[in-house]
């Protein structure tokens, strides 16, 4: 069975690895199909049963989708194939048109005219369909499907920093700290840790979709402000210590590691030189990681990343413009 996710289109690489990661995290076999414009399908061999695990998880898509068929971009040929392609709708529906061709095409006048289409058989109903039928527009490619899963993304707002009962002013934005957990593909009940935890905002989305989670702060207070946070958000299973990246041993072998490593300011690396921090953590985390688990961190130039290829395989790197002139690049590394 084809899936088509439509991917957020936030960045250029993220949204599709944050899929792949799921699916493989979750062990859904797959192919991977195409891309088309923001829109990824894939051929799912097994796992239909536990793809919404998957769609519960995604942080940069929108929708998740069960591909009916495509056309030409064109409505006629659109139109055409829906005439002669049979669909077996569960009973009432509603047709919505996602236009991402960057062409100016009357939306609603595709929703009408499909629509009238599968009317024939089944009633309209445009406040709370039994089916959505989705037409999402590219430039090479318009595709038909059925919706399975919208992903709450208004979530992640309610999760924002200042939504927190602790908080400090610089923090991970939700959906990339759910992503970053997504790239390293733990599972349910799995521990994941973060020796640069802060505020929590990484231990949270980890928590949320049943990680055991582990962090550690060298600052006393903020690790308590950290227990605090992951308590309002009810995640209880957690071991949250006051501790340098050097003395994270002491949690055991771990299934995973995600972190936002400290930029360099004194006030959080104790005025210890950058590069000599970075060497410390890499080694530090390379011991406590498990044979083929994953280390996903953010880090602020190209250089120290190539610090980390001293310990661990780089396998993904993805650059990310936080504002300004101010970018952070995304690693996934192997143990």
């Amino acid at each position: 069975m084809r899936i088509v996710f439509e991917l957020s289109g936030e960045h250029p690489s993220l949204p599709i690895s944050e899929v792949i990661s799921c699916l493989e995290g979750e062990r859904i076999g797959y192919d991977y199909v195409d891309t088309f414009g923001s829109f990824l399908i894939i051929n799912l061999k097994n796992g239909m049963d536990q793809l919404g695990k998957v769609c519960q998880r995604l942080s940069l898509s929108h929708f998740v989708d069960i591909f009916l068929f495509s056309s030409e971009p064109s409505k006629n040929d659109l139109l055409e194939r829906a005439k002669r392609i049979k669909i077996k709708l569960s009973g009432t529906f509603r047709v919505r048109c996602e236009n991402r061709s960057r062409e100016r095409i009357d939306s609603l006048d595709l929703e009408r005219s499909l629509g009238e289409i599968y009317a024939g058989s089944n009633k309209v109903d445009l406040v709370k369909p039994d089916d959505e039928i989705r037409i999402l527009l590219s430039r090479e490619r318009w595709l038909v499907c059925r919706r399975f899963f919208e992903i709450d993304r208004r979530q992640f707002e309610l999760r924002k920093a200042n939504r927190r009962p602790f908080f400090l002013p610089i923090s991970m934005h939700p959906r990339l700290a759910r992503c970053m957990v997504n790239l390293s593909g733990v599972r349910k009940g799995e521990k994941l840790l973060d020796p640069f935890c802060g505020t929590g905002g990484i231990l949270i989305e980890a928590g949320l979709i049943g990680a055991e989670v582990l962090g550690s702060d060298v600052q006393g207070w903020i690790s308590e402000g950290c227990k605090r946070n992951l308590e309002h958000f009810g995640i209880d299973d957690y071991d949250i210590q006051n501790l340098d990246v050097g003395e994270i041993g002491s949690f055991g072998k771990v299934d995973a590691v995600v972190t936002d490593f400290p930029y360099g300011r004194a006030s959080t690396t104790r005025k210890e030189p950058i590069e000599k921090l970075y060497r410390r953590s890499f080694l530090s985390i390379s011991d406590v990681l498990k044979h083929g688990s994953k280390l996903v961190c953010a880090i602020p130039d190209m250089e120290l990343a190539k610090m980390g290829c001293e310990f661990m395989d780089l396998v993904e790197i993805h650059a990310f413009r936080v504002h300004g002139n101010l970018t952070r690049y995304i690693c996934v590394f192997t143990k």
